[in-house]
């Protein structure tokens, strides 16, 4: 099960302690040591993330990360350079670059990473997304919204 919500930047955190608090009994969360949000009574898993004024709340029963990506509008080169020479080549448009982004951004925080821990090892290539060049057993999902795009990112079980 995965439920998603686009909403306003400022509604997203008291959506999210409403849906806990109905489907936990607390809105109580915690974080880890890399600044990841759990639900403390456990039972269901979240990710948020926000661009501009646009805010994403992920629900799932299983590991989740996601991220947000507004549209600006405007090249980002020197990104860009940074990721592989493969991924530059699907890199087209600020949509392309934006969901190369989201993806990273989407399993840095499923795993619960840091993106100066990850952002090098990650190569999304092809619809896979590969670590220290081994393809990794997730399931991405991509989400055009009105003004940006989404990823979501959990771990494939079959």
């Amino acid at each position: 099960m995965i439920e998603i919500y686009t909403l306003k930047k400022e509604a997203l955190y008291s959506a999210l302690e409403k849906i806990l608090l109905e489907r936990t009994g607390s809105a109580l969360t915690a974080k880890t040591p890399n600044g990841k949000p759990y639900a403390v009574n456990g039972g269901l898993e979240f990710s948020l993330s926000h661009s501009g004024q646009k805010a994403l709340l992920v629900i799932s029963d299983k590991p989740v990360g996601a991220d947000l990506e507004i549209c600006k509008g405007r090249r980002r080169d020197s990104v860009i350079s940074r990721f592989s020479p493969r991924e530059q080549s699907e890199i087209l448009s600020e949509k392309d670059f934006l969901f190369h982004w989201t993806v990273r951004e989407a399993y840095i925080k499923l795993v619960g990473g840091t993106l100066a821990e990850y952002f090098k090892r990650l190569e999304f290539f092809g619809g896979e997304l590969f670590l220290d060049g081994s393809k990794l057993n997730v399931k991405i999902t991509k989400h055009i919204l009105d003004s940006g795009i989404a990823a979501v990112c959990t771990e494939n079980r079959g």
